[in-house]
Parts: structure tokens; sequence; C-alpha cells
């Protein structure tokens, strides 16, 4: 029998802030959705409010998760979204240097934390309970949003509830592996998430196995190297893993995507640099590439780039704010999806892509090839010569690629919940867990 559990739904309740969602967004909604609609145990959800940690039941969590669903776009017909349908246009026709983005009907910005107030309102947040109080005893309180668990005063409750058994998802090491690529503070901030995480968890899951081994050796410093933890490659969202959604008129134009925020882990320059290349030899004919995702502060010469480079002006432009539906439309018809990174905790578009039919070219991580297997493209990251000559081979041999992709399995939620749920048992009944055997049987099944 399963155990009762607590579903931490801030990084959902705020998911408003930000016009489409990203990649933890997508695996925090995926887990929020199972264990408020159908796990069978009891389940609440807990918010953080100034009044301490509440809960509000599952009807009201689903109806937040519902409007945040709305105000995504995720249930979009491409067809008629204008964003999509100007993302089409400049790839079929062309267009200036000004940059794609969603906006409301009167031109002006979406207002996050209206957004947010009218979800509270739509949804009948009213300040329930608190979650010390009538969380479930020996409930499982689960974190995939990652939101709080750098802050102790959002946890300070499970001090008192020691029957609650803490399972947080934690999705890299970056920024104190890499701190050159984050902000300032995000170092300090992620620490403190290691410091919780070693403090109150009694499980943990990950992404990938790169990502668990970074993020055990700083366990291992905080003195908490032992968590059972639940190491799998994330799902693929449903409206990816219903496959491709072709469109004629996009059919003739090659063209290739880059998602993702646009900050410097993510390498954007050394695809203009390519695209620079491309254009040097081909002119006009040259592929176009279109980046998907919202600028980051800390990457202004890469948007100052695309704003005052006539050359690139026709071939590459940037689109924030594209519903789901309207990139699995955009990725189902790219020559291929490019992800040059750095440093990522796993690459949610490379399954997304490949769950498409669409060839990924992406740098060879250990991450990268976790998400990807045998079916992707892998290049060092500073191999500009080497990404060229991968660019001009996916348009010369479209076809032969897509083929390849053929007999891809998409690792789908059910497969995931198949096997995280004895995981999350294992733990309500302090047995132990399995782990290695586990990773080498679902890797091997997902390929």
């Amino acid at each position: 029998m399963l155990p009762p559990a607590a579903y931490d739904l801030t990084r959902l309740f705020i998911g408003p802030i930000q016009c489409t969602p990203r990649g933890i967004d997508r695996l925090d909604l995926g887990l929020a959705s199972h264990f408020l609609k159908t796990w069978p145990g009891d389940c609440v959800a807990t918010l953080p409010t100034p009044l301490g940690v509440r809960c509000v039941s599952r009807e009201t969590a689903m109806r937040v998760i519902e409007t945040v669903v709305a105000n995504w776009g995720e249930t979009a017909d491409p067809n008629a979204e204008p964003l999509f349908a100007s993302v089409k246009k400049r790839l079929v026709q062309g267009g200036g240097a000004q940059a794609l983005s969603t906006r409301t009907p009167n031109g002006r910005a979406i207002n996050p934390a209206l957004a947010v107030a009218k979800i509270a309102k739509y949804a009948g947040c009213a300040l329930g309970p608190l979650a010390i109080k009538v969380v479930p005893k020996g409930a499982l309180y689960l974190n995939a949003g990652q939101v709080g668990i750098a802050l102790p005063q959002f946890l300070l409750w499970l001090k008192q509830r020691p029957d609650v058994k803490p399972v947080f998802m934690l999705h890299d090491t970056i920024p104190l592996d890499h701190a050159e690529y984050v902000p300032q503070n995000s170092p300090k901030f992620h620490q403190n998430m290691i410091d919780n995480t070693a403090r109150y968890a009694a499980g943990l899951i990950v992404t990938t196995r790169a990502a668990e081994r970074s993020i055990r050796r700083e366990l291992h410093r905080a003195g908490r190297g032992d968590i059972a933890a639940f190491a799998q490659r994330a799902p693929v969202a449903p409206i990816f893993a219903q496959g491709g959604d072709p469109d004629p008129e996009l059919a003739g134009v090659p063209y290739f995507v880059i998602a993702g925020a646009i900050e410097p882990r993510k390498n954007h320059l050394l695809l203009l640099n390519v695209w620079r290349e491309l254009l040097r030899q081909d002119g006009r004919k040259a592929p176009k590439l279109v980046i998907v995702g919202s600028r980051s502060r800390r990457n202004g010469h890469i948007t100052d780039i695309l704003k005052r480079s006539r050359e690139l002006q026709e071939h590459v432009f940037e689109v924030s704010g594209l519903s789901s539906p309207g990139l699995r439309r955009l990725l189902s018809n790219a020559c291929a999806l490019l992800m040059p990174s750095f440093a990522e905790g796993f690459g949610l578009p490379i399954v997304e892509a490949l769950a498409l039919g669409t060839p990924v070219i992406a740098s060879d991580l250990e991450a990268h090839i976790e998400a990807g297997g045998p079916h992707a493209t892998y290049l060092s990251p500073i191999d500009g010569l080497g990404w060229l000559s991968a660019v001009c081979m996916h348009v010369q041999r479209q076809t032969a690629f897509r083929q390849k992709l053929a007999g891809h399995r998409v690792f789908t939620w059910t497969d995931y919940l198949n096997g995280i749920e004895p995981f999350l048992l294992s733990l309500h009944q302090g047995v132990k867990y399995g782990h290695a055997t586990l990773l080498n049987e679902t890797a091997t099944a997902a390929e």
C-alpha cells in the first residue's frame, strides 16, 4: 500500500512568472499531476505563506494546475497562435532583426504578479490549515520544483513532524561547479539547497547518473552522502510523446532550433559564429537558426549581435513565449535541434526532439549522452569546425538522419512512474532501495 503524500506546489503556483514552462517546470507539472490526480493514497498540496506553510486540498491544487497549464498555453492550437504564425512567416518569407515574443493584445508585457493573483483567485486558494497540523501521518513530502529547498523557513515545519519523509528533486550542481556561468548569488543559493537536503531529506530524485554523482559528492561534503536516490532520465511530456507535427509550409525550409534560456552556459556564441561562416559560404541559401528561449541579463552580447549584425538578421532570430504546441511543431519540421551547452544536468530538449523524430546535435557532455543515447550526434562545445560540418550534413542528408530515428523508443511518464513508485515505497517502509540494479535495468530498457 502506498503512503499518503504532501506535494509542494510552490513552483507551479508562481508559474505565470514565465510565459512558458522550462524543463524543471515540465517535470514538476508531470509529478504534481500524477500525485494530485491518481496517487491512490491520501494527498494534499503545500504552499508557503507569510503565516507559515499551509495545506490546500487536492481539488484546489488541481484548479491551480489547470489554470497554470492554460496560462502557459499548453493546450493551444499552433494554427491559432499568433506567435507561431510570426515564426513561420519569418522562416518562410524572411524578415528583420526584431525579436519575437509573447505580448498581451494591447502590446504591453504580461504582468507576472497579476497573473499569479488571478490564479489564486480563480483556484480559490483561501488560507488553509497549517501543514504541521494536517499533513497525514507518515506522509511523503515531495518537492520537485526546488523552490523553497534553499529557504530554511519553508522547511522548519518538518522538524516538528519527524514522521514525514521529505523527498527532494535536485537537478545539478552547475552553480557550484561552474560559477562562471551563473549569477553571483547562485552558488550560495545552491549550496543552501545542498545543505538543506542533507539536513532534511530521506530521499533524493535526480535525472541522470552524471548529476547524481556531482550531487552526492556535495552531499558527502555536507555529511549525508548516503541518502537513498532514484536516478532516472526525465520522461517526455505527453504533448511531445504524441510524435511529430508536420507543417507543409515548413517542409521545404532548412532551419535549425536551439531551445533554452539565452545564458552563457548554453553557448549561443558558437552557433552565431557557425552561421557567419554558413552565410559566407552559401549566402542567402544558408539554413536559418531559430533561438527559442527567454533572455538573460548576463548574455546581452548575444542579443546585441542579433540586433546589430546585418549579415545575421535574415537568417538568425530569437523567439520567447512560444507555447509547447508551437514548439512541438517548430521542432518537428527542423533539420535538427542544436544544444552546444558547456554544462547541463540533463537536457530535456534532446529527448523532446528525439520523440518527435527530429535529429539532435549536442555537446558531448555526459548528461547529454545519457539523455540521447546512441540517437544523437555529439561534438565538443568548442569544436566550431565540427559543428559547421554537422550542420551542413544535416541539411544535405536530412531524410537519412530522420530514418535513423525510426527505432527510437520514447521514455514516457508511465515508464518513469513505474520506476519511481517502488523507490518511494521503499522510503516509506524503511528498506534499502536497489539503486544500482534499477539504474542498469531502466537505462537498458529505455534505449
